[in-house]
């Protein structure tokens, strides 16, 4: 995890991590604590979260549309769009995710809450990922998360870098990457949430 300030900011040009952003306000660059836990079984709560309301969904329905551009091999350019979905050949091909209104709902974006309004950033601040998932009745055989924090943006452009800063992972095979290539995952929660100026994008992964 990367925090940019005033020194840390004179060198954001070095390596794809920042993506030349320019920013008023302090960024951190996406946690790299993105797990993949195949195998395990994850205790359910007795009590689960209710939380249906999605101010941000149209950009949450926008993602999915990135996430598996670059899952099916297309490539994501600076613009949000999708290069060769389907193809292939900017790496190898997976099977598209389907969206679970349930991990949406119950785990991502309240996590997603969390982070914004407390301005924080990190996969571990309201419980880890396996006691969110079990607090709201899910049990699997395989789980992950993505995250990005930013500030000074649209929820739009936060999510398109976000995506981006995931999909420059590529020439390194990183933890963000992986996730998004990951074949036992089946189904994908996402939760966004904007408080003030800061942005924050949570990508929860899940496979029965």
């Amino acid at each position: 995890m990367i925090v940019e300030t005033q020194r840390t900011r004179i060198s954001r040009r070095v390596g794809t991590a920042l993506l030349g952003a320019a920013l008023a306000t302090a960024l951190v660059v996406p946690g790299v604590l993105a797990t993949s836990r195949p195998g395990a079984q994850p205790q359910a709560a007795t009590t689960a979260i209710d939380y249906p309301y999605a101010p941000w969904l149209t950009d949450e329905a926008f993602y999915l549309k990135m996430y598996n551009c670059t899952r099916t091999g297309g490539w994501v350019t600076s613009t949000g769009s999708c290069t060769a979905y389907g193809s292939g050949r900017y790496s190898a091909y997976v099977r598209p995710i389907v969206r679970s209104g349930a991990l949406s709902d119950l785990t991502a974006r309240p996590y997603a809450k969390v982070l914004a309004v407390r301005n924080l950033c990190g996969h571990n601040y309201d419980g880890s990922l396996t006691t969110r998932l079990a607090r709201a009745g899910f049990r699997g055989s395989a789980w992950g998360e993505n995250l990005a924090c930013r500030g000074g943006m649209s929820v739009r452009a936060s999510i398109i870098w976000a995506h981006r800063v995931f999909q420059s992972e590529r020439s390194y095979n990183g933890p963000h990457w992986k996730n998004i290539k990951n074949r036992n995952f089946t189904q994908i929660g996402i939760g966004i949430w904007r408080n003030g100026d800061r942005v924050r994008l949570v990508t929860d992964f899940f496979r029965p």
